[in-house]
């Protein structure tokens, strides 16, 4: 209460003088913490948001790194098969016995 009998510019007795002055005033104070907490939880949540968006973000760029790696082995994979379709093609083409099925 000194703190509003100075922002007043009034002595704390004279202050203390006007219990409404006073119960209106505490009932300001009030309404502004009950104010406030909301706003901090508010800010919490909005914390624990981020975190869970830094967290998806970073999953996320882990699995794009795996698919990439995926790929490149699959597209390892495609090639290797394909030479190794090719080398019997060409081997299918020396060898009289074997009669090419045409895939038209």
């Amino acid at each position: 209460m000194a703190s509003l009998a100075v922002e007043a510019d009034v002595s704390r007795a004279s202050a203390y003088r006007y219990p409404h002055v006073l119960a209106e005033f505490r009932n300001h104070v009030a309404d502004r913490e009950e104010a406030a907490a909301p706003a901090a939880s508010l800010r919490q949540e909005v914390q624990a948001l981020k975190a869970a968006e830094r967290r998806l973000r970073q999953e996320h760029a882990r699995e794009v790194r795996e698919l990439r790696s995926s790929i490149n082995v699959l597209a390892q994979q495609v090639q290797l098969l394909t030479l190794e379709n090719q080398r019997l093609f060409q081997a299918a083409d020396r060898n009289d016995r074997v009669t090419r099925i045409d895939r038209s």
